[in-house]
């Protein structure tokens, strides 16, 4: 179940938390959107996904309704359904705990049975993240203890189980520019990132075991997203794949506007996006065809109240 969660929630959030300092020296379905005035407090936020794909010749569906409340301008709770290939719908519910400085401390996923399949400790020391660990239970080949170190605009990110090593690089603003994994001394996979003025990723460089462009482009509306999730920025990123690419999940959930269209190595995607009065998005279809082996539909609904 991991490894399908890892390819149905390639663009997904990981659950909000306040934002870690990097290190001291560093500065329902969208029918009901709400009211029409200019207030943007976001109460509910609903991603549909279908993935088509090829696996060794075999095909694969995979279809995930999510579905997320929204209190305080953070997520409270939630319910993740994924479907294989028409299969019923697996359930689960997300449970969050967080410390005494509203830090989250575990992620919980339990199923409809109420047994919990899987659970994501965060640990801190003196306030920043110092080690996440993840637990999958029944299989013991997809857990992972993750361990940080921090050296002035830089994180060290190790597993004991794996030679492989990612350094993630911030700027004076502690947004990520750049990621680098390294397999003992080596270095397998880097991404750039570069950013407009106005807060928008403006692109993202892939090299290394995957070679990609990404040009990104935005329309001149609020995220009300980036409020539900800036104050995760860190801990979203520290836990992912080495091999992920982080440049979507910026533009989708932390620019300043609404990611309305992109450009890989070329290949040009535009997204449909509707508004109400006021200017807010209530909707948002994201569509990409890379021929018969792999697809993707991510169609997201925005719910307010003012």
């Amino acid at each position: 179940m991991k490894k399908i969660a890892l390819i149905v929630f390639a663009f997904i959030l990981v659950l909000s938390c306040d934002n870690e300092p990097l290190d001291p020296d560093l500065t329902s379905d969208g029918e009901d959107a709400g009211t029409e005035n200019s207030d943007l407090t976001l109460s509910s936020y609903q991603l549909d996904t279908q993935i088509s794909l090829e696996f060794f010749g075999a095909p694969i569906e995979t279809t995930t309704n999510s579905s997320f409340n929204i209190t305080n301008n953070a997520i409270s709770s939630g319910t993740n359904a994924v479907s294989i290939n028409e299969s019923p719908s697996e359930t689960e519910n997300l449970v969050i705990t967080r410390n005494s400085s509203n830090q989250i401390t575990s992620n919980t996923s339990v199923n409809t049975q109420g047994t919990t399949t899987n659970e994501t400790l965060i640990t801190y020391t003196n306030g920043i993240i110092s080690q996440i660990s993840y637990n999958y239970y029944g299989e013991d080949a997809e857990n992972y203890i993750y361990n940080f170190t921090y050296n002035g605009n830089t994180i060290t990110r190790t597993n004991g189980d794996t030679s492989i090593s990612t350094v993630f690089t911030v700027d004076s603003s502690d947004r990520i520019v750049k990621k680098e994994s390294f397999d003992g001394g080596f270095s397998i996979q880097t991404e750039t990132i570069a950013y407009t003025t106005t807060g928008n990723i403006s692109s993202s460089t892939t090299t290394g075991e995957i070679e990609n462009n990404t040009i990104y482009q935005f329309d001149d509306n609020t995220n009300p997203l980036k409020v539900v999730f800036e104050d995760n920025y860190l801990l979203q990123f520290l836990e992912d794949d080495y091999s992920d690419e982080i440049g979507p999940q910026i533009a989708q959930f932390l620019s300043t506007n609404n990611w309305n269209g992109v450009s890989f190595n070329g290949t040009s995607f535009n997204f449909e996006l509707d508004y109400n009065t006021s200017g807010r998005i209530t909707s948002r279809d994201i569509a990409y065809n890379f021929g018969e082996e792999l697809s993707f539909e991510f169609n997201e609904r925005f719910n307010y109240v003012n």
